[in-house]
């Protein structure tokens, strides 16, 4: 749980000005390895970096750190002085900034516009300048980790440093605790697992040894990018959310709407095919994105789950997370059939009765208009696939999603 500050309008349009203003004028001080927050870097580069740097390495040391409660413990007076000595600000600019460091949370039946609590540690969350006061505070650490020569990214408080040479990472993470120190905040133990090895599957090195490193909802390796196993647990469980409420909640409670059963197709069914679709596609049709596998996709924000994932590359994952979809899918609709069934439906239309493969490129006909219907179960591979391709024409940043954290 955090405490999140909801701001009155005038205030939170008064933050979005600071915030584009003084980044704007102080972006060419921001480290390039700092992705969190910026209007010309996003997560997705990160993970490109990353993957440029991985890529094809027998052996790489890496060290993987998280602060605890980042933003509440920020030190002020270390705010104001990284932002007085290196940070070209007004004085109307450096006045706003030190009230919204200072004002502190009321709840909502405790406001009052006059008087309230004061904030003496940590920056609030829910308000846009907080976002590039995040970046300052790690600033300096951020030129520390660039003087000592090693490989970094940071997203806010979630760092990862990796370099060919032990020592000179050891150096790095020594720097990393010194400047928790003086930013303010602690390192979390228990999400930073501190040095390792990272090696290619099947390769045991002399320290503690992995062959994969999880970092903003990836799971990098060597030679592959692919969504990390919490991201596609959670994948999974808005599946298994859509399929149980579409297809099974009416016949189990015995609701169901016997009038959504055609001739020719059950209307349920089709309905899950949409909502499947739009919750990985985004806005575009199974048409859409067959016509973009073979013409290619042109420059567009594309939306949906996989819009967050653009550099995943692992085919194998994806093709065992489209089996895993397919066998759902037929798994929900032949129990729908059985509970049908029980209630004294004799003939069930399509997809009714049909094996698992089956289901794949399935197409019916509408009872009313007699068009086609496009049943094909959707596919995290084909989308990947497409925006994996659009990035590599027009960048990540510019065609995945646009605000990922």
């Amino acid at each position: 749980m955090r405490t999140v500050c909801i701001y009155q309008v005038a205030d939170s349009a008064v933050s979005k000005m600071l915030f584009e203003g003084i980044l704007k004028k102080n972006l060419p001080l921001m480290s390039a390895r700092s992705y969190a927050y910026r209007t010309d870097l996003s997560a997705q580069n990160a993970i490109q970096y990353i993957k440029s740097e991985f890529h094809g390495r027998n052996r790489l040391y890496v060290a993987e750190y998280d602060f605890s409660k980042y933003f509440d413990t920020i030190d002020h007076e270390h705010i104001r002085r990284v932002l007085r000595d290196y940070f070209l600000l007004t004085e109307v600019e450096r006045r706003a900034v030190g009230e919204f460091l200072e004002v502190g949370a009321s709840r909502s039946t405790e406001y009052s516009s006059l008087f309230g609590p004061r904030r003496e540690v940590g920056i609030p969350q829910g308000t846009s300048i907080s976002l590039f006061l995040a970046n300052v505070a790690a600033w300096e650490l951020d030129r520390a980790l660039e003087g000592e020569g090693v490989g970094f990214v940071r997203y806010a408080d979630d760092t990862l440093i990796w370099s060919v040479d032990y020592a000179r990472l050891c150096s790095a993470v020594e720097i990393l605790h010194n400047h928790a120190q003086v930013i303010g905040a602690a390192v979390n133990a228990e999400k930073s697992p501190g040095i390792h090895l990272l090696a290619p599957v099947g390769i045991q090195g002399e320290i503690a040894t992995v062959n994969h490193v999880d970092y903003l909802g990836h799971r990098m390796t060597t030679d592959t990018a692919r969504m990390r196993p919490a991201a596609e647990e959670r994948l999974k469980k808005r599946i298994d959310q859509l399929l149980f409420n579409t297809l099974l909640r009416e016949p189990m409670g015995g609701t169901q709407d016997l009038a959504r059963l055609t001739a020719t197709v059950d209307s349920d069914y089709v309905m899950v095919i949409a909502r499947l679709r739009r919750y990985l596609y985004g806005d575009l049709s199974e048409k859409a994105l067959r016509r973009y596998q073979t013409r290619g996709a042109p420059l567009r924000r594309f939306k949906g789950v996989m819009s967050a994932y653009p550099l995943v590359d692992d085919i194998d994952a994806l093709a065992e997370l489209d089996h895993w979809i397919l066998d759902r899918l037929w798994l929900a609709t032949r129990k729908r059939g059985r509970l049908l069934e029980g209630a004294g439906v004799e003939t069930l239309p399509v997809p009714h009765g049909l094996a698992r493969n089956q289901l794949r490129n399935l197409s019916a006909s509408s009872s009313k208009t007699g068009q086609r219907i496009d049943l094909a179960v959707p596919s995290v591979q084909r989308i990947a696939g497409v925006i994996a391709d659009a990035a590599s024409r027009y960048g990540p940043s510019r065609v995945g999603q646009s605000d990922v954290y």
